[in-house]
């Protein structure tokens, strides 16, 4: 039974003309946001000696581009999980007023990762439900270590998707006229998305925000620092896609990001090779990959 709605939302933004396509000053703009939010967001984790790395397409513009991917309307960052709750309670502290924070640990605004969003500025994406508090967001996914027994690693794993699928199917089965409303047009996507919500209704006996914190206590449960992999359960490929040696990825290096020197994955070949395979090839124009906009306001 198909539940995946990734492909799905890439083919309402090319069919709803809800979406906004960025201009090319837009963009611009964007970016220059995200990079002046990414210095204050890694200025806290360097200053306090925390693990972190730019990833996914952001460490990819990295390393191809030395920074921004030209049509890239994002960034993301990793964090161990041992420095979560310091991070969260050190960047409170130091920009409550600038930022919202999103967390697993944040009833009010709560998310299965890290999220952090500039006040005083929009960006309503596909999952953004309240325009008050949709400023442009930078996400940062949590590193977990995890279990070298294989049997062990198998059950950690397979609980976290089963986790990972309810708290994605609650949240449609909360919001679902706007799903709906997304897709009235759209057969089959819509056909996915009643299954989705179909499931979450049966697991509405927990709010939502209980099934995040279920969901994140069970990615946190291997302590152990010294295993052979680690894994990051909220990243795009979920536990067993984002498994990796932790010598190779878990470590960093620094590397050039928009004339800043960050950290990027130690071994970048192994990681961006396992992520997007040749990631020094430029894509063509319809593989390009961006977010979609309803809204935003800079």
């Amino acid at each position: 039974m198909k539940l995946a709605t990734t492909d799905i939302f890439k083919s309402i933004y090319s069919k709803n003309n809800k979406f906004k396509e960025l201009s090319d000053e837009d963009l611009k703009k964007l970016q220059n946001t995200l990079l002046n939010m990414a210095q204050d967001i890694i200025k806290v984790m360097e200053e306090n000696q925390m693990v972190y790395h730019l990833t996914g397409g952001t460490a990819l513009g990295a390393i191809r581009h030395n920074g921004f991917i030209p049509w890239d309307d994002d960034m993301d960052i990793d964090l161990a999980r041992k420095d979560v709750k310091k991070f969260i309670e050190i960047f409170e502290k130091e920009y409550k007023d600038k930022y919202w924070i999103f967390s697993p640990y944040n009833k009010d605004l709560c998310l299965p990762f890290i999220q952090i969003r500039l006040k005083n500025t929009t960006y309503l994406g596909v999952n953004d439900f309240k325009e008050e508090i949709s400023g442009v967001p930078i996400d940062i996914a949590i590193m977990e270590n995890t279990y070298n027994n294989k049997l062990r690693r198998k059950i950690h794993g397979n609980i976290s998707l089963l986790l990972a699928l309810i708290v994605s199917c609650r949240k449609f089965a909360k919001h679902k006229s706007y799903y709906l409303d997304l897709t009235k047009d759209l057969k089959e996507e819509k056909k996915i998305f009643k299954r989705k919500i179909f499931i979450g209704k049966m697991f509405s006996f927990l709010p939502q925000s209980k099934w995040i914190a279920l969901y994140d206590k069970w990615n946190s449960k291997c302590h152990d620092e010294t295993t052979f992999l680690v894994t990051v359960p909220t990243g795009r490929k979920h536990f067993f896609g984002e498994l990796y040696e932790r010598d190779k990825f878990y470590l960093s290096t620094k590397h050039e990001f928009e004339g800043q020197v960050w950290n990027v994955p130690k071994d970048y070949d192994y990681y961006l090779s396992k992520m997007y395979g040749n990631y020094m090839k430029i894509p063509d124009k319809k593989d390009i990959e961006k977010h979609a906009i309803l809204k935003i306001q800079l």
